[in-house]
């Protein structure tokens, strides 16, 4: 595994970028963020917005720690809310467990 973590993001209009961590990214949304990958944060991270909301690869949902009940609620008010799928990005760390991952971006509300 990588110390820095690499990530395939999928943009809105389906294009792909592979993204690594830089210093100070301690979440998925800052790193999203810093890369203009249309993810807007504008709570800064406080799981209290849903503007970070990505789309976490099948393959990947059950590698992740499950969502928390703030997160679960915010998102199931989201008109693309996917049950599976769904996640805050500003709620995912970036650690070595996430080098590989794939998401794409969710359509804005």
């Amino acid at each position: 595994m990588s110390e820095s973590p690499k990530i395939t993001v999928i943009s809105r209009e389906g294009t792909t970028a592979t993204l690594e961590q830089n210093a100070g990214q301690d979440t998925l949304m800052q790193l999203l963020f810093a890369n203009d990958q249309g993810v807007e944060a504008a709570c800064g991270g406080c799981a209290s917005c849903a503007t970070c909301h990505v789309y976490i690869a099948e393959d990947w949902v059950k590698r992740l720690p499950p969502r928390e009940q703030v997160e679960d609620l915010l998102l199931s008010y989201s008109e693309h809310f996917d049950k599976i799928r769904s996640r805050l990005s500003c709620q995912i760390s970036m650690t070595s467990d996430i080098d590989g991952l794939i998401l794409e971006i969710a359509p804005e509300e």
